[in-house]
């Protein structure tokens, strides 16, 4: 029987908890232990999650002291890390990082898995990501290799070569770029959903603003400019319309006549540039199909 652990941070997310934990609590295939790590949170998420740990032995808590801010990236990071230094169970064979504002299927787990076991390459997977929108469903964009953060699942041996979570800003996509560059599979599987209650990517900011960052990141990643630039060009239909695009490649520009600091290493930013343009070649040449 393959044996999981899911941690998961959270803070102020009273509105939301209750149904991530009934997804967890409904799983055909549970897991051995799961750390909810409370950051902080002001609102009654801590008494809700208390009600869950004291009907399952497996779910534990761990408490932060509140900061008095939000502390997206590098925070987050650091708060995982600190759950997974709690965690009673060690047999584990896949580790799993679980945002508290989701829900997904009963089987999610079990069939996830269950492509791992077919798959011994496979290194890190996620479901997609899907926003409700009333009655209707909306697929987040997203590449075939790129799991989402929101609901990360890591084989021990690739979580283990790549030496875990990495406390910087953009740090679900170097670990995946590290577990390519080790020979491992990356796989976001569209047939395995994830609920997410709220955009990813634009939590406490606005759109604008949002994009901009987000631009600027680029840079700091190490994505090519053409890269960058054509990706705006397809933002710009996106909500805010024109603002959003145009804000993307202008925060890129911003950064680079800054010359802020990289956050990838160049072997890394050298991989990520190659498969940019595997990328791009393969949607140009799907054009004239």
């Amino acid at each position: 029987m393959l044996r999981y652990v899911i941690i998961s941070p959270v803070r102020n997310e009273e509105e939301h908890v209750r149904a991530t934990l009934e997804s967890v609590i409904n799983q055909t295939l549970k897991p051995a232990e799961w750390m909810i790590v409370n950051d902080g949170s002001t609102d009654n998420t801590e008494n809700i999650i208390q009600e869950y740990t004291s009907k399952y032995p497996w779910i534990k808590l761990h408490s932060i002291q509140d900061r008095g801010y939000y502390f997206p990236g590098t925070g987050v990071v650091k708060v995982v890390q600190e759950g997974f230094s709690k965690l009673s169970v060690n047999d584990w064979d896949f580790v799993v990082k679980l945002d508290a504002d989701i829900s997904i299927e009963p089987t999610y787990f079990e069939e996830i898995l269950g492509r791992f076991e077919a798959n011994p390459k496979l290194g890190i997977a996620s479901g997609a990501i899907y926003l409700k929108n009333g009655k209707s469903e909306i697929k987040e964009n997203s590449q075939p290799d790129h799991p989402w953060g929101a609901s990360k699942i890591y084989r021990k041996a690739c979580f283990d070569q790549i030496g875990g979570w990495k406390p910087i800003p953009g740090w679900d996509l170097a670990d995946l770029l590290g577990a390519q560059m080790k020979g491992w599979e990356t796989r976001c599987f569209d047939e395995y959903k994830i609920y997410h209650f709220r955009g990813t990517g634009l939590r406490r900011t606005g759109f604008s603003k949002g994009r901009f960052l987000w631009g600027r990141f680029h840079y700091r990643y190490g994505y090519g400019p053409f890269y960058t630039l054509l990706k705006s060009i397809f933002w710009l239909k996106e909500k805010p319309l024109i603002i959003g695009g145009i804000s993307i490649f202008a925060g890129y520009i911003y950064a680079a006549i800054r010359r802020e600091n990289r956050l990838f290493e160049k072997d890394m930013r050298k991989f990520l540039r190659q498969k940019q343009r595997v990328y791009l070649k393969q949607k140009i040449a799907g054009l004239f199909k």
